[in-house]
């Protein structure tokens, strides 16, 4: 289990969150937090290789969540990939293009299996 890289799902949406987590567990060590103040607790905890995040989240949405990983020295290189349920207006993807952190701007409906592969590659390169 410690070979495997460790995965953070940050999504107050727990179907959304354990589709997740059910499709990367085969390659990676998944933990899972219901919103963006737990997140950024686990975050640091246990310095996740890559973060899957909502955009929208009761407390702390998922664009202050990505900054707040910045501010951080020893979260702020942590990819980030945002995921979002709903229809936001076209600005809001550009807004998370301009973290520094921020790797995908994805829907929820892309196909989970292609969110593992995203996933992947820029855990592994490819």
């Amino acid at each position: 289990m410690a070979d495997k890289k460790k995965v953070l799902v940050v999504d107050d949406n727990q179907n959304f969150s354990q589709l997740l987590q059910c499709a990367l567990e085969d390659d990676f060590q998944v933990f899972t937090a219901v919103d963006g103040r737990e997140g950024i607790k686990k975050a640091a905890e246990i310095l996740p290789d890559i973060i899957l995040t909502d955009v929208m989240m009761p407390d702390i949405a998922g664009i202050e969540l990505t900054r707040m990983l910045v501010a951080e020295e020893e979260t702020r290189n942590i990819p980030v990939i945002v995921l979002t349920g709903s229809q936001l207006d076209k600005g809001t993807p550009d807004l998370f293009k301009q973290e520094r952190n921020v790797r995908h701007f994805l829907s929820k409906t892309t196909p989970v299996m292609d969110i593992v592969a995203i996933v992947k590659k820029i855990l592994y390169g490819g």
